[in-house]
């Protein structure tokens, strides 16, 4: 269960946060069934993509076209962490009443994300899932590649190896959005989850028109992660994520297969703050 849960606090920010549930919603479909722009598009500029304070996203979480739950993304401002200018990002995600019958979520991760380097300085978490309880908090030391995990529900604390300018599992979706891309390159991340490092592996496929409900279509890249832990890929389960080619770099759209939960979506449905 543990790791099922880890799957589902990725998902709710694509990695992109975001955080959890759902698959065959009738109102997302590609265009021309995923048809990809040309291939003399092969380069995607870096987007003049900036962390704009008051951003606003909120997902859609369904599992099997039902709506499961929400996630709610804000740019909350600029704060000062460990003696430097971070931007904190707070990610939201909470179930519906109808799945509050059988197992009520309520969580909240906070990011604090190093202004100059753009890596993570701090790494908060409050889940609330069913009976499960989790209040803790990740302090990176980015210089002296050390970081700090504290349980503050069980009073313990351990010290932690970091590689350099890793990520946490919420900043990593807004290091991405920054990032120039090529199609068919793959984009390595070393991402830190309750104190074990990874490397997020994650391929850019392809280029292709895809139409989000309400907000249109958008142009968009299509992102296939993969993590590796001590260089071995783990495969269990499949995620796949759009992204959209503008200055606004809007996560749009993921899906996942997980083993027994079987296929959930987080979807983009409205943002402010452009």
């Amino acid at each position: 269960m543990k790791f099922y849960r880890k799957q589902l606090v990725s998902a709710w920010f694509f990695i992109f946060i975001f955080l959890t549930v759902v698959s065959g919603c009738s109102r997302i479909q590609m265009k021309e069934w995923q048809q990809p722009v040309q291939e003399q598009t092969v380069k995607i500029q870096n987007a003049n993509f900036k962390i704009r304070e008051g951003e606003k996203l909120k997902f859609s979480v369904r599992w099997f076209g039902m709506e499961v739950g929400t996630a709610d993304v804000v740019v909350k401002g600029i704060e000062e962490i460990h003696g430097r200018k971070a931007y904190h990002i707070a990610v939201s995600g909470r179930s519906n009443s109808v799945v509050d019958l059988i197992y009520p979520v309520r969580d909240e991760h906070h990011t604090y994300i190093d202004v100059e380097h753009f890596h993570s300085l701090r790494y908060e978490k409050v889940l609330k899932e069913g009976r499960y309880r989790a209040d803790a908090v990740m302090d990176f030391d980015q210089e002296a590649h050390e970081a700090v995990y504290l349980s503050r529900r069980r009073g313990s604390k351990k010290q932690i190896l970091i590689p350099k300018n890793v990520q946490d599992e919420l900043s990593t979706a807004f290091w991405l959005r920054v990032q120039p891309m090529k199609l068919g390159e793959t984009i390595t991340i070393p991402v830190n989850v309750d104190g074990t490092n990874w490397q997020l592996a994650i391929k850019v496929s392809k280029r292709e028109q895809v139409r989000i409900g309400k907000l249109g279509i958008f142009d968009a890249i299509h992102l296939d992660p993969e993590v590796k832990f001590q260089g071995v890929f783990i495969h269990r389960g499949k995620i796949t994520g759009w992204m959209s080619v503008d200055d606004k770099r809007l996560p749009l759209l993921m899906k996942t297969r997980i083993p027994v939960l079987g296929s959930i979506d987080v979807i983009l449905v409205s943002y402010e703050g452009w």
